[in-house]
C-alpha cells in the first residue's frame, strides 16, 4: 500500500512513561518536521482516557497519521481508537515487551529509529482481535490474550524488576508460575464441538513472536484473517521442558501437550472456576469465559 506524506500528525503519549524524559518531545518535533514538514499535535493520556478516546479525537480533528508512544497497553488503546478509520498508526514503543513492534519487525529500543520508521515506512493493513470476557464489554487486542499461566506471569512481574532487567523479568515471574495448578478448559473453534482438556494456559494469538525471538506459531500471520488458539497442557517441569523445546525448535517436533487451531471465532471456558486472564500483557483479573473473533484488515499501520 502506498504511503502519502501526512498533513497532520497527532502523538498520543503515555503521560506516565514520558513525564521523566524531557528530551523525547524535542526529538518527535524534529523528526516530524524533517520527514513531513509538519508540527505534531501532542495528546497525553489521562486517568480517564488511556488512548482510545484520544485517538478518536485526533481522527475527528483531521489527523492523517497517529503516533502512539508508550507500552503495549497504550498501543492497544490507540489501535482500538483507530480501528476501521483508515487513519494509520505509527508505533513508538516505550514498554518492556513492545510486542506489536517486535512482530512487525519495527525498531523498538531506539526512539529516533522508531520515528523514522513510523514517518516513512509504507502503510499496511493488519488484523485485530476482539474479546469479550464473561459478560464484560468487548475489547480489542493487537497481539494475544490468555487465561492461566501467561496471565499469572504478567500479574506476578514486578515493575521495578522490569526497569532493571527488561523483558527478562517475565522469565523470573514465569518460573514461579510453573508450579501453579492448571484448570479444566473447553475450547470451541468456529462453532465446532468443544474440546475439553486440562490446561496450564490457553492463548488466542493475532501474532505470536515473544521477546527472545520465540515464535509460538511460525506459520501464523498478522494479516491472514484468522486467530491462532493454543492450548498448553504440560504436567510438571518435565512437561514444560518438552513444551519449551517444541517452540524453541520451531515445531520441528510435534507434541501432544500443545494443541493448535486457527479460528475466526472461539469460545474458551474454564471448568475450574475463575482463572486469571490478560490482554496484550496486561492482567485484567479473573474470568471464566473468553469469546473471541477476528476483524481482518481493521487497522492500518506504518510498517
Amino acid at each position: 500500500m502506498q504511503t502519502s506524506q501526512p498533513r497532520k500528525v497527532a502523538v498520543v503519549h503515555n503521560s506516565i512513561k514520558t513525564q521523566n524524559n524531557p528530551d523525547w518531545r524535542v526529538l518527535v518535533v524534529k523528526k516530524c518536521r524533517e520527514h513531513c514538514g509538519v508540527a505534531p499535535v501532542f495528546l497525553p493520556t489521562t486517568a480517564d482516557d488511556h488512548g482510545h478516546g484520544l485517538a478518536r479525537k485526533a481522527v475527528d480533528e483531521g489527523a492523517d497519521l497517529v503516533l502512539a508512544l508508550g507500552g503495549d497497553g497504550t498501543i492497544r488503546q490507540v489501535s482500538t481508537g483507530l480501528a476501521n478509520t483508515r487513519v494509520p498508526l505509527g508505533i513508538l514503543g516505550m514498554g518492556t515487551g513492545n510486542l506489536l513492534a517486535r512482530n512487525l519487525k519495527l525498531p523498538h529500543t531506539d526512539l529516533a529509529a522508531s520515528l523514522d520508521a513510523a514517518l516513512t515506512r509504507p502503510v499496511r493493513a493488519i488484523d485485530l482481535g476482539y474479546v469479550r470476557f464473561d459478560e464484560s464489554e468487548e475489547i480489542c487486542f493487537t497481539v494475544m490474550i490468555g487465561m492461566g499461566m501467561d496471565a499469572q506471569t504478567m500479574a506476578g512481574t514486578r515493575d521495578h524488576l522490569k526497569d532493571k532487567i527488561g523483558w527478562l523479568a517475565y522469565i523470573v515471574s514465569g518460573a514461579l508460575a510453573l508450579v501453579q495448578p492448571g484448570f479444566q478448559a473447553r475450547a470451541s473453534v468456529d462453532g465446532r464441538r468443544p474440546v475439553a482438556t486440562r490446561a496450564r494456559t490457553v492463548l488466542v494469538c493475532n501474532c505470536s513472536v515473544l521477546p527472545g525471538g520465540v515464535d509460538l506459531v511460525p506459520d501464523g500471520r498478522i494479516d491472514d484473517g484468522t486467530l491462532d488458539v493454543l492450548t498448553l497442557s504440560p504436567d510438571g517441569i518435565v512437561g514444560w521442558v518438552a513444551v519449551i523445546n517444541h517452540f524453541v525448535t520451531r515445531h520441528r517436533h510435534g507434541h501432544r501437550l500443545v494443541r493448535h487451531a486457527t479460528s475466526r471465532t472461539a469460545l474458551i471456558t474454564s471448568g475450574s472456576g475463575p482463572i486469571l486472564a490478560e490482554v496484550d500483557g496486561d492482567p485484567i483479573g479473573t474470568v471464566t469465559t473468553m469469546r473471541t473473533h477476528v476483524a481482518p484488515g481493521a487497522l492500518l499501520v506504518r510498517a
